[in-house]
């Protein structure tokens, strides 16, 4: 009964092909409409309720005897036809594909698809030279158009047929071709085919547990596409393995789950077919009244759908059991009738009329391979003369553009040679002028901060000696003219150390070495080198900064960043204030945020703190000088660290310098 299902899934594939194949006005057009509404209503039940979606087929069927549209014809009688199949209504399907056939083009995927139909229709009956007829007359069709879905479709089902007539050579060989198709697609519904595909050929060779497993792949894909029908069809496969190995209460349970689902869709073919696998099941365990009422039921809907493997089966296993019951005149009344069966499938004219059709394709299509291969061969002696003048006039080009190529050549790699040695002489050229744009901008720096800065410093200190060193002045406080002198000289230092470390890395660069640093102990050693600045001050510094954060970057650049923002906090914070270094982890990096309550950075300055030449130097709470250049040389290490600096600030609040390093993972 598997076959069932993949004429309906075929069905699904090819329902709406040709639709919208015409177009017409007033009532007809609305009859059109109606048809594929009802269409649509009939395959969003589908194999839900066969019956219920077989009503809405019919009311297609007949407006489409009323339309004037040919894809709407086909495409009602095709739906149809695929659910009087899934009904067990397989004459009335016949007739409707039949219908359809008329109005179908010769040679065309329409026919095609159609015949196929009609080899299942005869495969679920019986009647298996019919159905290899329609079956190769579909395939020859199909090989082609070359459709690979259409050929694995025909192929598996030309292998069911000779499974069925055990001629399981052919079988394997038409289910081995359908296996080269199914491995050039991925996608699922051809997959599934792919998997059930490998467990028949498993389940041909007595390979049953290779065969369970991919049944039960394909198992997983029809639960998970909630396709009902190949479900049902799989849990039936699934009996049918247990019960060859002898597993019968594991049998018994597939076949009561796919029984189910059969009852439930009205699916009467598949429900008898189940019937027999639980009659054979409950056999096998000495149910053998559970049997009898199975093979009862199966009997009956097997007679009214004209199932005659059904049929014979369901004989078969009364036989048996009348025989069990030493109800010997019963047992032998079943066997005949069963042998009668037998007979009208398997007998020697039958097989020799299967036989005979393939013999037929096979002969058909050899001489259509050879007419080719002769057609062929005409066309190649033809083309090889063709080829032969083409080829004596491409040599001579090609002998004359060798000759103008070895000529080209030449020119153009001495052209090249030049080139490439003015090329090289230019970037050598523009290499030198713009370090000696570097170098002098460098310069221009050097000197403006040389002339203005360090020089109103030192003349500052200047002052303030000439007047400790003038006999007649007597200062009223000492100690804040020393703290002054102090002062302006730690600033100096501070310049000229920053001065010198920025002309250098400015002319040559600085080298970095990465290392875990500990930051806690960073923080802690430039707060000791800072106190003696921030106690003239009377300013508490405090590290906030957690014990064990640990970041990768070059311990001496990172010292001079946190050194310039810890004197630049000092130095712009009152007296009696606080600056407070913290740290906050992020997910790959850690913050390190210099905070002061100090006198905070207005809005236009604030935009410039970071930027080249516009950074202006500003005075702090002591009338401390400064140049900006700090600031300069915390961005560029940062960057180098490859980290990022920023500030916030709030006029007359203070303010919090923050920079980002990577975080060390040990």
């Amino acid at each position: 009964m598997r076959f069932i299902i993949l004429i309906f899934c075929l069905y699904l594939v090819m329902g709406s092909n040709h639709i919208c194949a015409q177009t017409n006005n007033g009532n007809n057009s609305s009859k059109n409409d109606s048809i594929t509404i009802l269409v649509e209503k009939a395959n969003q039940i589908g194999y839900g309720n066969v019956f219920k979606a077989l009503e809405f087929a019919k009311q297609a069927s007949a407006l489409a005897d009323e339309s004037n549209s040919k894809g709407h014809k086909i495409t009602a009688y095709k739906t149809l036809g695929a659910y009087y199949y899934l009904a067990g209504n397989f004459y009335p399907a016949i007739g409707a594909y039949q219908k359809t056939l008329k109005l179908v083009d010769a040679n065309s995927k329409d026919q095609a698809e159609l015949l196929f139909a009609l080899g299942n229709i005869n495969y679920a009956l019986g009647n298996l030279p019919q159905a290899i007829g329609f079956h190769l007359e579909a395939l020859k069709i199909f090989e082609y158009l070359k459709s690979s879905t259409d050929l694995l479709n025909s192929y598996v089902s030309i292998a069911a047929v000779y499974e069925r007539q055990n001629n399981f050579t052919k079988a394997i060989e038409y289910n081995l071709k359908a296996s080269s198709i199914f491995e050039q697609t991925k996608a699922p519904l051809r997959q599934l085919n792919i998997i059930e595909n490998i467990g028949n050929i498993y389940s041909l060779q007595k390979k049953y547990e290779r065969a369970i497993a991919y049944y039960n792949k394909a198992l997983q894909i029809y639960v998970s596409l909630n396709n009902k029908a190949g479900e049902a069809v799989t849990l039936q496969s699934l009996g049918k393995l247990y019960y060859q190995l002898k597993q019968y209460n594991q049998a018994l349970k597939y076949y009561q789950q796919s029984y189910k689902i059969a009852q439930m869709a009205q699916s009467e073919a598949l429900a008898t077919s189940n019937l027999i696998g639980l009659g054979n099941a409950e056999f096998m365990l000495n149910n053998y009244g559970e049997a009898e009422k199975y093979y009862k039921k199966a009997l009956q809907k097997a007679k009214s759908l004209n199932q005659r493997f059904e049929l014979k089966d369901a004989y078969d296993g009364l036989s048996l059991l009348a025989k069990i019951n030493n109800q010997s005149f019963s047992s032998k009344t079943y066997s005949i009738l069963s042998n009668q069966i037998k007979d009208s499938l398997f007998n020697d004219s039958i097989l020799a009329s299967i036989t005979n059709i393939q013999l037929f394709y096979d002969k058909e299509k050899s001489q259509q391979q050879v007419a080719l291969l002769k057609q062929n061969e005409e066309l190649s002696k033809e083309q090889l003369a063709k080829e032969i003048q083409v080829r004596n006039m491409l040599l001579a080009i090609v002998a004359l553009m060798i000759l103008l190529g070895f000529v080209f050549f030449y020119f153009y790699r001495k052209n090249k040679l030049i080139g490439q040695s003015l090329e090289q002489r230019n970037k050598l050229l523009a290499n030198q002028t713009d370090e000696l744009r570097g170098l002098n901008k460098v310069k221009d720096r050097f000197f403006s901060i040389i002339s203005h800065d360090l020089r109103n410093n030192l003349t500052t200190m200047k002052l303030y000696f000439d007047l400790m060193s003038n006999k007649k002045y007597k200062p009223e406080n000492t100690e804040e003219l020393t703290k002054q002198i102090a002062s302006s000289v730690e600033n100096n230092i501070d310049l000229l150390e920053n001065l010198l470390v920025w002309a250098a890395a400015q002319i040559k660069g600085v080298p970095l070495k990465f290392e875990a640093i500990n930051i806690f102990e960073m923080v802690e050693s430039n707060i000791k080198l800072a106190s003696s600045v921030a106690h003239q001050k009377n300013i508490d510094l405090q590290n906030r900064c957690e014990a064990d954060y640990a970041v990768y970057a070059d311990l001496n650049t990172i010292n001079l960043v946190l050194r310039n923002l810890i004197m630049n906090a000092i130095k712009f914070t009152p007296e009696g204030g606080v600056v407070g270094i913290e740290t906050v982890k992020l997910a790959e990096a850690v913050k390190i945020s210099v905070i002061d309550n100090g006198v905070g950075i207005s809005k236009d300055k604030l935009d410039k703190l970071f930027t080249e030449h516009q950074n202006p130097s500003t005075q702090g709470t002591a009338n401390e000088k400064g140049t900006g250049l700090g600031l300069m040389l915390c961005y560029d290490f940062i960057k180098q660290n490859k980290g990022c600096i920023y500030a916030n600030s709030v006029e007359g609040q203070g303010s919090t310098f923050t920079f980002e390093l990577p975080l060390f993972v040990g």
